[in-house]
């Protein structure tokens, strides 16, 4: 038995060896290539967005290095709505650069959502990771008919909330709901400012009733302003801003 240990150990010792013999070779080895930031989620103003997507490398080299970037079928949205390169170069001795893009705001149709999908390919003998971006984008507008929608737990009648403004004082309110699984929603006018919603729940658990729980959101047109909801407690606040 002892000889079987030994033969595993001096065995073991030489596959741990072999392993730590293996270095990354950041100037002869494979060369990836991937988007630093792979989701972006914009609102467009009227002047346009100009953005930069970091594009890395693994590997450096002592010239240019030029990548196709293509637009992938599942993009929504006519091609006057945005402007970039078709490629992206990673500059000699560098490990990243930038891929421009801009958006449009004339084209834009209100409240619609568009998506702009873009698609990173390697160079020959290397390979991509990452290597899809996906800008979701639409038209600003402003906006100030915002609708607070409210999904209860089975005791509706412990939640009630309230939406302050800057100076403290309440501009809204609804509840207590009833004691039924519902969807209460209720429509306010809110002036250019800035703004505290808090969720109250009577019995100090929350939207959560131990068999459903509950949640609310602030919703604008196609804008998603907050949302939340669950095992709170007492109460929740959560601050936000119209137009600003």
């Amino acid at each position: 038995m002892k000889k079987y240990i030994l033969i595993l150990s001096v065995l073991f010792a030489f596959i741990s060896c072999e392993e730590e013999s293996i270095v990354f070779d950041k100037e002869n080895g494979q060369t990836g290539v991937s988007f630093a930031t792979t989701s972006y989620n914009l609102t467009i103003p009227s002047e346009g967005v100009a953005i930069e997507i970091p594009v890395n490398v693994t590997t450096v080299s002592s010239s240019d290095r030029t990548f196709n970037v293509s637009i992938d079928d599942s993009s929504v949205g006519a091609s006057e709505n945005y402007a970039l390169a078709s490629t992206v170069t990673i500059p000699a001795g560098a490990y990243s650069a930038v891929l421009a893009v801009s958006l449009n705001f004339e084209p834009l149709v209100d409240e619609e959502v568009y998506s702009l999908v873009l698609n990173l390919t390697p160079i020959e003998g290397g390979v991509a990771f990452d290597e899809t971006a996906t800008i979701t984008y639409f038209k600003e507008l402003p906006c100030n008919d915002i609708v607070v929608t409210v999904n209860t737990d089975a005791f509706g009648s412990e939640t009630s909330w309230e939406i302050t403004d800057a100076s403290g004082a309440v501009v809204a309110t609804d509840g207590p709901f009833s004691d039924a699984v519902e969807t209460v929603t209720k429509e306010v006018f809110l002036e250019d400012g800035c703004y505290t919603f808090t969720i109250f729940d009577s019995f100090g658990d929350g939207q959560s009733d131990g068999t459903v729980t509950g949640n609310y959101t602030i919703t604008c047109s196609v804008l998603n302003i907050i949302d939340g909801g669950g095992a709170f407690g007492a109460s929740e606040s959560k601050e936000f801003c119209i137009n600003q």
